[in-house]
């Protein structure tokens, strides 16, 4: 009986935090505390579930073998359906969920963000709202366009630095943060291993061969930005397009792993060249946006990272050697309109 009532009582607590923490997330924007307790309190409602089952096995049996099983089944496997491939009224619901979370994080938490606008003339309008994680740490960041066969289309912003090649050399991880504004500073390098798959993705090859841009030559100040410090919203534009590629490689210097250090690749010299020990490559998130499918919300998916050095513009899957790499980006959420 003692077993029975602990048992009740488990389930009871955890079905109520798991209702609470639920709403919260379905109204609220993310937060890992509120999903740890989801998640850990929703193995406890799951075991407490299993137990009560094995001690009404037999009157279970019973019920089973009545029509209303079958129907109760059926409707369960038809919610189950309908939201896993996100038919109408799931998909309704979730982007009515999102749109809440998006116009809630503007008025209460504003002072946590950028707010950013840049050419937002063009007919399809973007607002792309990302939250930082714990490893975020001014990045270097550009974000771009693509057709649905992966064509280069256009770049909505990019980082100052790297647009217009203001690094310099001689970092490390002592100075990096003033370094850049001592004025006695020489040497100017562009650090070409910072958004690979981004500059590779344009092709444009530059005098000496390589694909980012020099200080002589700068991309415009209408697509380019200061480095973001903090989340931010970036509302911007493109052109009509039926289906498209949005795509976001960030890179944060100077956090080395066991994989990725200054003792590793000792013959790259790309790598080892002077710009400062860059640590652990880009990554890159990417969503695909049709206007055909009516969704007024996607998240964007983290996809792979770039080459340590810049050597070309593959985007690796195997995510296995990163480790704070993958903490810098809390979520990606962008609005279409």
């Amino acid at each position: 009986m003692k077993l029975r009532r602990l048992i009740s009582l488990s389930i009871a607590l955890s079905f109520a935090i798991v209702f609470t923490t639920g709403v919260w997330s379905y109204f609220k924007d993310y937060s890992r505390p509120i999903a740890t307790l989801h998640t850990i309190f929703g193995f406890i409602f799951s075991i407490g579930v299993f137990a009560h089952l094995k001690n009404n096995f037999r009157s279970l049996k019973v019920y089973a073998k009545k029509r209303i099983s079958l129907i109760i089944t059926s409707i369960a496997l038809a919610i189950f359906l309908g939201a896993f491939y996100q038919i109408r009224p799931f998909s309704s619901l979730m982007d009515s969920g999102a749109r809440l979370k998006a116009s809630a994080e503007q008025i209460v938490h504003a002072s946590r963000y950028h707010l950013i606008e840049m050419n937002t003339s063009n007919a399809t309008k973007l607002s792309i709202d990302v939250l930082r994680a714990e490893h975020y740490w001014h990045p270097q960041m550009a974000i771009w366009i693509e057709d649905e066969h992966g064509n280069y289309v256009e770049t909505l912003f990019v980082s100052k630095a790297t647009a217009k090649g203001l690094f310099f050399g001689g970092r490390n991880k002592t100075n990096f943060k003033d370094f850049d504004e001592d004025k006695d500073t020489t040497g100017r390098f562009r650090r070409v291993n910072a958004l690979p798959v981004w500059s590779h993705k344009r092709n444009v090859s530059y005098a000496d061969g390589l694909f980012v841009p020099p200080s002589d030559d700068p991309l415009p100040d209408a697509i380019t930005g200061a480095t973001i410090t903090d989340n931010f919203v970036l509302n911007t534009s493109t052109k009509p397009l039926n289906r498209f590629k949005l795509k976001l490689e960030i890179n944060v210097a100077f956090d080395d792993n066991a994989y990725y250090s200054e003792y590793d690749f000792p013959d790259d010299v790309v790598y080892h060249n002077g710009t400062g020990q860059l640590g652990q490559p880009s990554i890159v998130f990417s969503c695909t946006i049709d206007m055909h499918d009516e969704k007024q919300y996607y998240l964007m998916e983290l996809i792979g990272h770039g080459h340590h050095s810049g050597q070309n513009g593959t985007i690796y899957k195997d995510l296995s050697k990163l480790t704070t790499a993958k903490h810098v980006i809390e979520r990606i959420v962008v609005g279409v309109k």
